[in-house]
């Protein structure tokens, strides 16, 4: 009986079911898997400015990539915050799993000790 209880807390254990304050788990079943988080790109800078002697349809188009780049750059901020977010999660998921194993691994050492 004593058994059963041991398989079911370690079962509960590995499936991430008793965490409840802990972070979640990045354990999976078969081997402990990468971040999912995905890098963002830096954007292109729009190249030279046009001279005045480009004319006014020259500076205009330069103009117009310079936003476009004002908006990807926004974009880039926004998603390199969601980056570091997705990483600093998985990162504390990791030190939770190694931190519940840790536990478990000093149980196991206790309790054959006590034999």
């Amino acid at each position: 009986m004593r058994r059963i209880f041991a398989s079911a807390g370690f079962a509960l254990l590995i499936s991430g079911a008793t965490t409840g304050a802990f972070a979640q788990s990045n354990i999976g079943l078969a081997e402990y898997p990468g971040p999912t988080c995905t890098k963002p790109e830096k954007p292109v800078p729009p190249g030279r400015e046009p001279s005045m002697d480009e004319g006014p349809g020259a500076v205009a188009a330069f103009n117009a990539k310079v936003r476009a780049f004002n908006t990807a750059v926004n974009n880039y901020n926004q998603m390199g915050a969601d980056f570091s977010k997705c990483m600093n999660a998985y990162i504390d998921n990791g030190n939770a799993d190694m931190a519940r194993i840790k536990k478990r691994l000093d149980a196991a050492v206790l309790q054959a000790n006590m034999q």
